[in-house]
C-alpha cells in the first residue's frame, strides 16, 4: 500500500488556478555535500533572499529561475532519479557514473494536483557517508538515520534498519532507479 501525503488548502487552490491545474516544484537550490563549490552561492542567495517580503522572494526566484552548482562537469552525466514504487521522479543530479558517489547538483522533483503530493519528499544527504539518500513520498525511504539527534536511540536504530535497505544506487534491490538523461531536460517542460 502507498502512502499519501494530502495538499494543503493554500496548494488546492493554487493548483486550480494553475494553467495546468497543478503545483511543480524544481527545487531553486541545488543539494550537495557542505565542502562542495556551490554553497557559498547558496549561502548568498540565502541571505539576499531571507530579508524580503514573501511575494518579493518568490518573484526573484522566479525570475533567477533555479541555482545550478559551478563544479566542473567534465567527465559526468546527468541522471534521473525514480522511485521503483512508485515511478515517479524524485529529481536530477550530474555524477560520474550510476552509483551516484560523487553526485552534485541535486535538484529534487515534486508535485501536486490539489490533492495529494508526488516525487520527492525529502532529500536527505548522509551527515555519515554524504550519500544521496531520499523519501518519496509514496513512503519509500533511505534516509539516514545514524546521526538523528530527535529520535530515541532505539527508534533511530529501528528506522536506520528499514531505511538501509535499497539505499545503494545502481544494485538491483535499490529503492530507487538512476538512468542517464540529456543535460537540458527539466521535469515540467
Amino acid at each position: 500500500m502507498m502512502r499519501k501525503i494530502l495538499a494543503s488548502t493554500e496548494m488546492k487552490v493554487e493548483a486550480l488556478r494553475s494553467k495546468n491545474k497543478k503545483v511543480e516544484i524544481y527545487a531553486f537550490f541545488p543539494n550537495d555535500r557542505a565542502d562542495c563549490e556551490c554553497q557559498k552561492m547558496v549561502l548568498e542567495w540565502k541571505k539576499k533572499l531571507a530579508p524580503l517580503p514573501s511575494n518579493k522572494r518568490k518573484g526573484l526566484i522566479q525570475e533567477a529561475g533555479f541555482l545550478v552548482c559551478p563544479r566542473d562537469k567534465a567527465g559526468m552525466n546527468r541522471y534521473k532519479i525514480t522511485c521503483k514504487n512508485c515511478k515517479e521522479t524524485l529529481g536530477y543530479c550530474w555524477a560520474t557514473d550510476s552509483t551516484l558517489k560523487d553526485f552534485c547538483d541535486f535538484h529534487y522533483v515534486s508535485w501536486t494536483d490539489g490533492q495529494e503530493w508526488h516525487g520527492c519528499l525529502t532529500p536527505h544527504i548522509s551527515p555519515i557517508t554524504e550519500q544521496l539518500c531520499f523519501e518519496c513520498c509514496c513512503g519509500e525511504d533511505t534516509r539516514d538515520f545514524r546521526a538523528n539527534m530527535t529520535l530515541s536511540g532505539k527508534v533511530a536504530y529501528q528506522k536506520e534498519e528499514l531505511c538501509k535497505v535499497g539505499r545503494d544506487f545502481g544494485k538491483a534491490n535499490s529503492k530507487f532507479s538512476v538512468r542517464i538523461v540529456s543535460s537540458s531536460v527539466l521535469p515540467f517542460k
